[in-house]
């Protein structure tokens, strides 16, 4: 009898144990339901990559060939005499945004930062204009544009001519880099972290002291109660399955152990740049926190964007806003020599001015790009001859009519190889467009979409054509070796010709080669299928628990389950009191 009582004692002590256990896990399931009581939220703007150039003199002149001397040349398309007339532009039409209470700068201020101080002193006054007519805050953070050592404007400059811009009111600055973090109002906690590496450049840097100082940061606004978003220059996850493989410098180390780390720590919105690309991407960590990060587009490039958050406890709402024209009768008294078209253009319809210069620049920008160098394989590997032969014939078919009487399509019919009707002209163009369009995040290309089909089949085409042709007709290359040689692993390499081979039925060497060459030219633009879009939507807010989808916590219950089962198998007695109290 007493060892009978002892047992039901150690049981009763155990199953208040257990219930504890119960209590805490079911309130981790339940909030998943629930949200927090909103409490009015705020709306800000968040831009990036503004690319800040003093304008040339005349429209046909580049800063560059009127003597200006810097580390870093832009691009042809970009818009560098616009530049200043585009951030006054969105500074107004934030100004003139009622709900934007603040404004967010994701780094690469300046094109020439790190050289000329000036740039960003010009920058610095629209900003502190922009504060003191509307009283709304400007908050920005470096890139790898705007300082670097042994230039002329060091992480210590930056820090001095943007003091205004959170530094002075920052609740801490990092000593060692740019970072510092900042409350934002009563509620929120901005975490602005440098991701730049200062000896290189553009590699990007979240070594250990610096995830320690924001995790630092996070643990001490948790504690008051606040709520954190964090802004930085490259982007904190990949944005396509394959980035940090093909795009190592974009992309910060770890993404997504720092991720999960942030993520469990209650960091939901992260904001980035560098890329130049519309898109939102997720991860979610073992314990079940969702974090998003956004990478924005290029304020000062095409497609000339930002995006307006609007944010409660319930939910996150985010629009991508377009700078729809500039003051060009200004640019023109500055800048001599522009087109009355171009002016018009730009005063009535600045995106598609900014369409058709990208346009006109990545066409020229992609047909040069059709060659094993740009691609990743070096001369020396043993892949590079065989793939020089195809990338010199797709560089040859790039501008054919692919349809018409003399057409691609025709002559593949001839070589057996049927190529499905579209609405482009020729190669380069459905390369040019795809390419501008993945940029401004309008449109996911999934993995069997009628325009990925077609650039393989055009590119199969090529490698038939190009070994008709052939001395030796041996200019097949091993798909799986191509892939490799690329950055993907074995099985990843395996598996993307398996994919797609299943997708398409493709059976043929050729066609193996050209879906291997085609994912090495397009396949960064097809892999976006995470489900979180990209331009504009909703995600949950920060009020919103996600400890309904708790891996850790769902396993956890099914063991306690099982326990109950257990104890009320061997132990009848208990099976009314679970009754009442589960």
């Amino acid at each position: 009898m007493y060892n009978t009582a002892k047992a039901v004692i150690k049981v009763k002590k155990f199953i208040s144990v257990l219930l504890a256990l119960i209590l805490i896990c079911g309130s981790a399931f339940t909030a998943g339901v629930y949200a927090q009581e909103d409490k009015g939220g705020i709306c800000f703007a968040v831009a990036s990559d503004v690319h800040y150039v003093t304008p040339a003199k005349t429209a046909t002149s580049t800063p560059y060939n009127e003597g200006v001397e810097t580390t870093f040349k832009s691009g042809k398309d970009s818009l560098y005499n616009q530049s200043g007339f585009i951030i006054d532009e969105f500074l107004d039409q934030c100004a003139k945004n009622p709900e934007c209470r603040f404004v967010l700068i994701t780094g690469d201020i300046a094109t020439h930062g790190r050289d000329f101080a000036s740039e960003h002193e010009a920058v610095a006054a629209k900003f502190r204009k922009f504060e003191q007519e509307t009283g709304k805050q400007v908050y920005v953070i470096n890139g790898n544009h705007d300082s670097a050592l042994n230039c002329a404007v060091g992480r210590e400059d930056f820090i001095s001519i943007y003091h205004e811009f959170g530094y002075d009111k920052a609740v801490s600055v990092d000593e060692n880099t740019c970072s510092y973090s900042v409350n934002l109002n009563d509620e929120y906690t901005l975490v602005a972290l440098d991701t730049c590496d200062e000896r290189y450049r553009v590699v990007p840097n979240n070594d250990l002291s610096r995830m320690n100082w924001a995790v630092t940061q996070i643990r001490n606004a948790k504690r008051e109660g606040r709520k954190v978003i964090m802004i930085m220059h490259h982007n904190l996850l990949e944005h396509n399955p394959y980035q940090k493989a093909l795009e190592k410098n974009y992309v910060v180390d770890t993404p997504y152990s720092f991720a999960g780390l942030l993520a469990d720590l209650g960091v939901k919105l992260v904001f980035s740049g560098h890329t130049h690309v519309t898109s939102a991407t997720s991860y979610t960590s073992f314990l079940g926190n969702t974090i998003y990060d956004f990478s924005m587009p290029s304020l000062g490039n095409f497609p000339a964007e930002y995006k307006l958050f609007k944010m409660t406890d319930s939910e996150i709402k985010y629009e991508t806003k377009k700078i729809e024209h500039i003051d060009a009768d200004k640019l023109a008294e500055v800048c001599k020599g522009y087109s009355k078209k171009d002016i018009a253009l730009m005063k009535n319809d600045f995106q598609q001015y900014t369409w058709n210069r990208s346009h006109a620049v990545y066409s020229k920008k992609i047909r040069k790009d059709i060659s094993p160098e740009t691609i990743g394989i070096k001369e020396s590997s043993a892949l590079y001859g065989k793939l020089k032969l195809v990338t010199d014939g797709l560089r040859e078919l790039s501008d054919t009519p692919i349809y018409g009487e003399n057409g691609i399509q025709a002559m593949a019919a001839a070589y057996g190889l049927e190529i499905p009707n579209s609405s482009y002209s020729t190669l380069n163009e459905a390369l040019t467009t795809a390419y501008l369009t993945y940029k401004s995040g309008r449109r996911i290309y999934s993995q069997d979409s009628d325009d990925f089909k077609l650039i393989v089949k055009l590119i199969a085409f090529s490698i038939r054509k190009s070994a008709a042709e052939a001395a030796d007709g041996d200019v097949l290359f091993d798909a799986n070796a191509f892939l490799r040689e690329l950055g993907y692993s074995g099985t990843v390499a395996d598996n993307i010709l398996k994919e797609f081979s299943k997708k398409y039925g493709f059976a043929t060497p050729e066609e193996k080669a050209a879906l291997s060459l085609a994912f090495a030219l397009f396949g960064g633009f097809c892999s976006d299928t995470d489900g979180v879009e990209n331009r504009d939507g909703t995600i949950p807010g920060y009020g919103v628990k996600e400890a309904a989808q708790n891996r850790f916590a769902a396993a956890f219950e099914k063991i306690l389950i099982k326990i109950i089962e257990i104890i009320k198998k061997f132990y009848p007695i208990f099976n009314q009191f679970f009754e009442k109290v589960i």
